[in-house]
C-alpha cells in the first residue's frame, strides 16, 4: 500500500503557493479596509448628525378664532372656549390665500380670522411656528412656493 509519497504524488509548485498566499493577503487587506471604512463612516455619521435641541419643546396645535393680534403675539380662542396666546417671531410662517409670509406673520392676520396654529411649548411659552388661515388649509390656497422666483 502506498502512503502517497510515491513518484506520482503531486507537489504544489512554489509559484502556485506564492500566488495563493498573495491572493489571501489581498483579500484580507480588502476585507480589513472595508471594515475600517464602515467603522469610520458610522463614526462620521454619528458625529455629523444634528444633536437634538435641548428644550425643543412640546408640539402643540390649535384651531380657532383670533381675538388679539400684536407684532409679537397672537391670541386665539379654540372650540373649547380657551384663549391661548402664541409668541410669533421672525421664524413664524404665516400662510394666507395670497401665499406664505415668513417673518411678517403678524401683519398677515387680523382679529376674527379663523386660523390653524402649529407650534411648541417651550419654557412655559407657546411659540407659533406656523399660523394658517382656515381658508388656506385643505388644499385651497396657493402652493407654498407660489411667490418664489
Amino acid at each position: 500500500m502506498s502512503s502517497g509519497h510515491g513518484k506520482h504524488a503531486r507537489k504544489t509548485p512554489r509559484a502556485t503557493a506564492i500566488a495563493f498566499t498573495m491572493a489571501f493577503v489581498v483579500a484580507f487587506a480588502a476585507v480589513a479596509a472595508a471594515v475600517l471604512m464602515h467603522i469610520a463612516d458610522a463614526a462620521s455619521t454619528q458625529a455629523s448628525a444634528p444633536a437634538p435641541t435641548v428644550g425643543a419643546g412640546q408640539p402643540i396645535m390649535q384651531e380657532g378664532r383670533l381675538v388679539a393680534v400684536t407684532p409679537n403675539s397672537l391670541t386665539a380662542v379654540g372650540a373649547d372656549g380657551v384663549a391661548r396666546t402664541y409668541v410669533i417671531d421672525a421664524q413664524t410662517n404665516g400662510i394666507t390665500m395670497s401665499g406664505s409670509h415668513i417673518g411678517t406673520a403678524a401683519s398677515a392676520f387680523a382679529v376674527n380670522d379663523e386660523v390653524s396654529i402649529l407650534g411648541v411649548t417651550r419654557g412655559g411659552a407657546n411659540i407659533a411656528t406656523v399660523v394658517a388661515h382656515r381658508q388656506a388649509t385643505g388644499g385651497n390656497a396657493a402652493p407654498m412656493d407660489y411667490a418664489l422666483p
